[in-house]
């Protein structure tokens, strides 16, 4: 059964999340983990013991690692800490204040969670004013991955993945990678803030750089994703002439990868530890869950808020959306249900792929976990549909 409220008890603690409990676990993890590669880069070599059968040798062993890695760092609650430093950006880490207070009103309000000043990263450059007010390319506004615990949209975690889209979008094509409040680290700014964020880079590049709603690309992958449709239905509940992104014209279009739709889902280990695909992904229950409560404090919010299920609350929207999640990840269910239940819209457009026997978010790790080839089809596919969308 679907949970409603995050699980407090999904938040990492004891002593292994405090130092020097930490450190030690950390060793411990290490040395563990070399006995586990020595242990599996045996294990692997028939493709009968690999998670399937029809994996190479180095995608059942990344994968191996990947889960892994993610069990050590949740045993100690490591959540990743901002900073609105450009480091060596220069020019392409841009800082953004927030909008007027009624750019968020009413969804995204909150007495506790303000609007605040952030920050993000162009690719492949700072496009000039000229190409930025003109008619002519594509901007993608992006939305990471990470469970709102980890990662910043710059290149050190984003870059590839950034030049690829751009790249297969086009040569016009600029993008812009927010980096959004998370739920943990230094500052942990739980729902509604990353909505809030945005909202903010939205209303930055349609009304302070004055790019063309026609010309933006929304794209997110997996708590990206939640962003990204966040945002698109917030556009879409705009009925007021006197709010302040009234009038204008839609995004050409919404682009979600392996999308985390049904937090409700999420937000229970046991669902997604019996879930039939659990062998062939690298992500877990336990890992889910504590992002799901990091995103959606129980005293805050449902987890099965439109927000944050939106697979279970579908919306009219004008935006055409592109959905794909992977065959043999946890979340392909709930990305299918959302396709389906957006497509009996009859006003929506609605295109969804599913790429047999992948795992969770190759969009963004194919090269890294031995599926290279299938994410340059996904990101191929996305980009056709945004082609045949017509010219901006």
């Amino acid at each position: 059964m679907a949970r409603e409220y995050a699980d407090n008890s999904a938040l990492p603690s004891g002593w292994r999340t405090r130092q020097p409990g930490m450190a030690i676990w950390i060793l411990v993890g290490l040395l563990r983990g070399v006995l586990q590669a020595i242990f599996y880069s045996i294990w692997y070599i028939p493709r009968s013991s690999r998670q399937n059968p029809t994996w190479t040798y180095r995608q059942a062993f990344m994968s191996r690692v990947f889960e892994c890695a993610f069990v050590v760092i949740t045993d100690i609650g490591f959540a990743q800490s901002l900073t609105l430093s450009p480091g060596k950006l220069g020019d392409r880490w841009v800082l953004i204040d927030p909008g007027p207070a009624e750019a968020y009103h009413p969804d995204f309000s909150s007495k506790s969670i303000k609007p605040a000043r952030i920050g993000g990263t162009w690719y492949p450059a700072l496009p000039e004013k000229a190409s930025l007010v003109g008619d002519e390319g594509l901007i993608v506004l992006a939305f990471h991955s990470g469970s709102l615990l980890w990662l910043t949209g710059r290149p050190d975690d984003s870059g590839p993945i950034a030049k690829m889209l751009n790249r297969k979008l086009g040569n016009n094509t600029f993008s812009f990678w927010v980096q959004y409040r998370l739920g943990g680290g230094n500052d942990p700014t739980p729902y509604p803030g990353a909505m809030q964020d945005a909202v903010t880079a939205y209303f930055y590049l349609v009304k302070k750089l004055g790019i063309s709603p026609s010309r933006i690309v929304l794209a997110g992958d997996s708590t990206g994703s939640t962003i990204a449709v966040g945002l698109l239905r917030y556009l879409a509940s705009i009925d007021t002439a006197d709010h302040a992104l009234a009038g204008l014209a839609t995004p050409k279009a919404c682009l979600l990868f392996s999308p985390s739709v049904e937090y409700s889902f999420e937000g229970d280990a046991e669902a997604i530890d019996s879930h039939r695909n659990i062998k062939t992904d690298y992500v877990d229950g336990k890992m889910l869950a504590w992002g799901a409560r990091a995103l959606a404090p129980p005293d805050s919010v449902r987890l099965d808020d439109p927000y944050l299920s939106p697979a279970l609350h579908p919306f009219a929207t004008p935006v055409p959306i592109f959905a794909q999640a992977g065959g043999a990840e946890v979340l392909c269910d709930t990305v299918r249900g959302f396709a389906d239940r957006m497509s009996g819209i009859p006003t929506n457009k609605i295109e969804y792929l599913e790429v047999p026997g992948v795992p969770h978010d190759i969009y963004a790790t194919g090269a890294i976990l031995g599926w290279p080839k299938e994410q340059a089809e996904i990101h191929e596919a996305a980009a056709k549909f945004v082609h045949d969308l017509g010219a901006v």
